[in-house]
């Protein structure tokens, strides 16, 4: 198979791999119906696109891993967040505090508001409405800018602030 094909067989995997039905993909790629059909029955465009979907799986799979570890980090998060409210320190760290606990993965602390928008759905996970997860997105950027301005002031010398 030369360069030229081995690109087209790529390209042509990659759209599989997406979901595309194979007659968009040969209006998309110039090709006849059945000239694709006949190359996505090659063993070599199998193996193509066999390499193109383990690397699709492998991105998804570090995008879970960070999701996991940003889940871990929150929860670990969340007993320091406790002895900031319990201690009653200044407001600005008392927001940070809060913010951090309506974001705890087992909703034990979270508002009531953010726990009402969510959802059971049939795989027995829960979901969230689209409204309450752009109101989630921008209160996490808001806490993501608390916690690093607390973070900050935190390690600054004394004399600096």
């Amino acid at each position: 198979m030369n360069r030229q094909v081995s690109i087209k067989c790529e390209q042509i995997a990659r759209m599989v791999v997406k979901g595309m039905p194979l007659t968009r993909i040969s209006v998309e790629m110039g090709m006849s119906y059945d000239g694709l059909r006949a190359i996505t029955l090659r063993p070599e465009y199998l193996l193509i696109e066999e390499q193109v979907r383990n690397a699709v799986v492998g991105k998804m799979d570090a995008r879970l891993a960070k999701r996991a570890d940003m889940q871990d980090e929150v929860e670990d998060a969340v007993p320091e967040a406790m002895k900031v409210l319990l201690e009653g320190v200044k407001k600005r760290d008392l927001k940070a505090a809060l913010e951090v606990l309506d974001r705890d993965p087992q909703r034990q602390f979270a508002k009531t508001s953010r726990v009402q928008n969510t959802t059971i759905n049939q795989q027995g996970t829960m979901s969230i409405g689209s409204e309450a997860l752009a109101q989630a997105k921008k209160e996490a950027d808001i806490t993501h800018s608390i916690m690093e301005q607390s973070t900050l002031k935190s390690i600054q010398p004394q004399g600096e602030a």
